[in-house]
């Protein structure tokens, strides 16, 4: 349904990078989920955040 993504920092795309997930909401056929990635050196690069809708066909 809608999702967004804030830099916080460049990343450099020659290193590796940490991707923390966390779901803190789902019910009535939606959900939310907010994420972080970090640097090789534990830098916060970015936030991101997306809510999702799940219907069941009849």
């Amino acid at each position: 349904m809608d999702h967004a993504i804030w830099f916080h920092e460049t990343p450099n795309l020659n290193e590796w990078h940490l991707y923390v997930q966390h779901s803190p909401a789902a019910s009535n056929g939606r959900g939310l989920s907010q994420g972080k990635i970090y640097s090789q050196q534990g830098k916060l690069i970015a936030t991101i955040a997306q809510e999702g809708m799940i219907r069941i066909p009849d």
